[in-house]
């Protein structure tokens, strides 16, 4: 691996990547060269042995001398590199830091990764190459875990059903799938990256807005209240991070401040774009996409975002720049009565708009201004609404009203009337994470007047670009359009948020020496078993971007455990200290089996693995696979979103969360955030068209939840 001492000689993008490899080792060849050259008489031998080998070059014995050299330093520092490289991914694959982190082999580890590793500004992708593989876990384990976390769930019948289904697969259809699978993992980078991006997303046909997009929510002093600068300082900071990854100088991330975490989702996070298709959808990414789109009130305008400098050189427009772009557009759609309710189709299920999208490019304009808008790096849409709360912020960056949110995009950016902002994130793309760490960027970067204004700044641009209106012609579809209204109107209204914070932190929690995530993750299998008691099936997700090309794994925090837990809290006969062994008991149940998944030990993906190398192979499913609760739906679906990215955080720049549907119709999606050592915020949504969830009852429940356990720890 090269090092980074080397860089500022030769740029740390992108570009001057292919150079890299050979840079060093050609350096010391040179030099090399030049010693033999110049000291040839205590080399003579060597010489004299190369001789024989380059005598057929009919070169003279100088030019010899110095190929040798050259061959000698080039050839040693590219094995020292190799040794070095190899020695890096062994130590990748140590995973003892998560399980030992203060063992005497951990430390040890620890000192010769950082050693391995280097310090430098590493370019994006850097270190893709190195990281290890993601495993294929046991088969016989995996359906092990996959029992334990249904026993606490299902009827003495059912598990038994399920227990005879498992250990006939172990001994028929599950060493032969496993065989297959083993084969995909040594032919393929990752082996579940298409089946996860297939089963997951693409072959979903349910609508992914609402449905399966998810957003984040602005922070909670926002520093301006006017839309226009507030909207044109989020434009010139989004582009900045933009331009970042296209010149590959984002800096990698690490797990423990050590660990590289894989970064190729980035190259999806702009540009990028679902396109419905009958059956299974196709992601499309359009790298060399130069425009931005900015919509407002049914209009949509295309803007470059780069012009050239009083140099000639193309550079980013500044926030004065796009400031006053935006003034133009504003003044023509206050005065235009357009309004062109075009993306109310990507609010319909993939089928239908699959359909539609079809019909709609019979017409060659919009033919044309489809693919304007699919291929644009990104969407900002200026809104009227004026959320009041976090949980209208992110009802109505989630939402939309239909015609201000294209959600096959993989980013579309809402800026709201009173300067609210926020962000609605396409999930086939990419994770949470991606999304979260450019948020973070921009509050950390955006600075105002005292009044709320821009910092004017001289234009230094020959010519500002001209936004380029965009032209639809939907007469034909009013039938269409109408029933996706119609459909948009129940499914918007079929979200219910509601955001709440308990009275108490990690800080408590760490206190009790606990786990906190695994302590928010009993405090909601208390709060859902005191509304319904009922153990739910529960989803919590885990990366695994210690891989390559690494995305998640599932942890199942139920367990015997966890259940016995729940009940002793409703019990008058348990005991606090019983309550509070059952608890910690939990907790590290849920603990250990998340670093499992973080390690790629999880049993979730692998069984659905195993299930799409049957499709593959097109076997008979086993009756494992057809069982009804193989592919049970998750009542809750629960997730930990990162608080910071880079060591900049502050609390007055973080957001306020994120969040998501809940995936069941009967259950909850909830999200939660931990901020410093006393502040916690919950994002729990449901159906409101289920009778049995109610937002705000869970959320209630949530914090009556926390206060019990916070009196058993006591």
């Amino acid at each position: 691996m090269p090092s980074p001492a080397i860089a500022p000689f030769l740029g740390a993008t992108g570009r001057m990547m292919q150079y890299r490899k050979y840079s060093e080792a050609s350096a010391v060849g040179f030099l090399s060269a030049i010693l033999f050259t110049v000291f040839s008489d205590p080399v003579r031998s060597y010489v004299d042995f190369g001789e024989k080998w380059l005598e057929l070059s009919g070169l003279p014995y100088q030019m010899n001398t110095a190929l040798l050299g050259f061959i000698v330093g080039f050839g040693t520092v590219r094995i020292l590199l190799l040794m070095r490289l190899q020695l890096f991914k062994m130590l990748l694959n140590y995973r003892g830091w998560m399980h030992n982190p203060k063992s005497t082999t951990t430390k040890m580890w620890g000192l010769m990764l950082n050693g391995m590793r280097g310090k430098g500004n590493f370019p994006t992708y850097y270190f893709q190459e190195v990281l290890p593989k993601l495993p294929v876990p046991d088969l016989n384990t995996s359906c092990d875990r996959f029992l334990a976390s249904m026993r606490p769930i299902l009827s003495d019948d059912d598990y038994r059903n399920l227990m005879t289904e498992v250990i006939d697969f172990k001994e028929k259809d599950g060493p032969i799938l496993q065989s297959y699978l083993l084969q995909r993992a040594t032919r393929t980078n990752n082996w579940l990256t298409d089946i996860w991006m297939n089963l997951a997303y693409l072959s979903s046909r349910k609508p992914i807005a609402v449905n399966v997009n998810c957003y984040a929510t602005d922070r909670l002093n926002i520093p301006s209240t006017k839309q226009k600068a507030r909207g044109a300082t989020l434009i010139h900071w989004i582009l900045r991070f933009h331009e970042q990854l296209q010149d590959e100088t984002l800096k990698p991330q690490y797990m423990q401040d050590m660990i590289p975490m894989c970064m190729e989702s980035y190259k999806t996070q702009f540009s990028t774009v679902r396109v419905p298709c009958p059956g299974i959808d196709r992601l499309d990414t359009y790298k060399d996409s130069n425009y931005i789109i900015i919509t407002r009130r049914g209009l949509y305008y295309k803007l470059e975002v780069k012009a050239p400098d009083n140099d000639g050189k193309d550079r980013l427009l500044t926030v004065s720049e796009i400031y006053s772009i935006l003034e133009k557009i504003f003044e023509e759609t206050e005065a235009s009565e357009e309004c062109h309710q075009v993306s109310i189709f990507t609010t319909q299920d993939r089928d239908t708009w699959a359909q539609n999208r079809v019909k709609l490019m019979e017409n060659p304009t919009n033919k044309e201004s489809l693919h304007t808008v699919e291929a644009a790096i990104t969407v900002f849409s200026f809104d009227d609404e004026k959320p009041s709360s976090i949980d209208e912020n992110g009802l109505f960056t989630l939402c939309g009203n239909g015609t201000n949110r294209w959600n096959d995009k993989s980013l579309t950016f809402a800026i709201f009337s009173n300067g609210v902002v926020g962000v609605n994130a396409e999930h086939t793309a990419g994770d949470a994470t991606l999304p979260g760490r450019m948020w973070e960027f921009f509050m950390q970067s955006e600075t105002y007047t005292a009044e709320g204004n821009i910092i004017s700044e001289q234009t230094r641009k020959k010519k500002l670009p001209v936004p380029q209106k965009i032209n639809w012609d939907l007469k034909y579809m009013d039938s269409e359009l109408e029933t996706a209204k119609e459909h948009f109107r129940k499914l918007s209204h079929s979200f219910e948020l509601v955001v709440s914070s308990p009275e108490y932190g990690k800080g408590f929690i760490k206190k009790k020496r606990m786990s906190p995530d695994g302590y928010i993750q009993m405090v909601l299998q208390l709060a859902y078993y005191k509304l319904y008691q009922k153990v739910p099936k529960t989803y919590e997700s885990a990366s695994t971007r210690i891989f390559s090309e690494g995305r998640t794994e599932t942890i199942r925090p139920v367990s015997e455990y966890s259940a016995q837990f729940v009940k002793s809290m409703l019990s008058e006969s348990a005991t606090r200290e019983q309550k509070l062994m059952l608890l910690r008991k939990a907790v590290q149940y849920q603990t250990q089996i998340k670093m499992d998944a973080c390690c790629g030990l999880g049993w979730d993906r692998h069984l659905l693995g195993l299930f799409a190398c049957c499709q593959e192979l097109k076997r008979t499913p086993p009756a494992l696979f057809m069982d009804k609760n193989f592919f049970a739906p998750d009542v809750l679906s629960t997730s930990q979103t990162p608080t910071n990215y880079t060591n900049k955080w502050t609390m007055e720049t973080s957001c306020m969360g994120g969040g998501f549907f809940a995936t069941n119709f009967e259950g909850y999606g909830v999200s939660y955030m931990i901020y410093g050592e006393d502040l916690i915020k919950f994002h729990v949504s449901c159906n409101t068209n289920c009778p049995t969830t109610s937002a705000a009852k869970m959320s209630d429940a949530i914090n009556e939840a926390m206060n019990e356990m916070r009196e058993i720890c006591s």
